[in-house]
């Protein structure tokens, strides 16, 4: 069973090392909490008009006071979610189509894949991924999911995301409950943290070969 850990760990330093050029704080930063002003607002990424929720199902504003990631706007039309996932974060914006379908909150999901990541937290990474959804027609229960044009670097933080998106449960929004909506994707960004150095890591697979 340590085997596929190893590999992945080697996997994982490889491709770190590959990038070492990424450029990670326009991706991360964000302002500090705060009130938000009139000059701090920004249109919907989803569009205008379009209501944004987060995690909770709470309504957000669109501002500078929000991750980058979440401020841009979207330009594909099927993206209904963003999630930003770390090992000390977990945070969703629903940004379109939020009078026709909701994720249902499941806090306590959210905090296991949270956990999931801190086996990662070996060096300073940004990764991305969209994953497509389709929805049944009749239950709106999940039918399928797959990746939409961008997978994660790392195979296991790509298992990670897509166990993820398909934990979600979702309110549909019409009067006898039926889907509005079937087929849509959601974008993640998953974050990193550096815990160790290079030479520790070295060591670390040294000592496990």
């Amino acid at each position: 069973m340590f085997v596929p850990f190893i590999r992945t760990i080697f996997a994982f330093v490889f491709v770190i090392f590959l990038i070492s050029c990424q450029t990670l704080g326009e991706n991360t930063t964000t302002s500090e909490p705060g009130e938000v002003s009139e000059s701090d607002l920004l249109p919907p990424p989803g569009g205008e008009g379009e209501e944004i929720l987060d995690e909770t199902g709470e309504v957000v504003i669109n501002s500078t006071k929000e991750l980058p990631f979440f401020q841009k706007k979207s330009d594909s039309p099927s993206e209904l979610f963003r999630v930003y996932l770390a090992s000390d974060r977990y945070m969703v914006r629903q940004i379109r189509a939020t009078d026709k379908i909701k994720r249902k909150p499941d806090l306590g999901a959210d905090e296991l894949s949270k956990e999931e990541m801190k086996k990662f937290d070996l060096l300073n990474f940004v990764d991305d991924g969209i994953i497509s959804i389709g929805l049944n027609g009749v239950t709106g229960k999940l039918e399928s999911i797959a990746f939409d044009r961008r997978v994660p670097r790392i195979n296991d933080i790509a298992k990670i995301i897509q166990n993820d998106a398909s934990r979600f449960n979702y309110e549909h929004l019409s009067k006898d409950g039926t889907p509005l909506v079937t087929r849509f994707t959601i974008s993640y960004q998953i974050r990193m943290y550096p815990n160790k150095t290079r030479d520790e890591i070295k060591q670390m697979l040294q000592k496990k070969k």
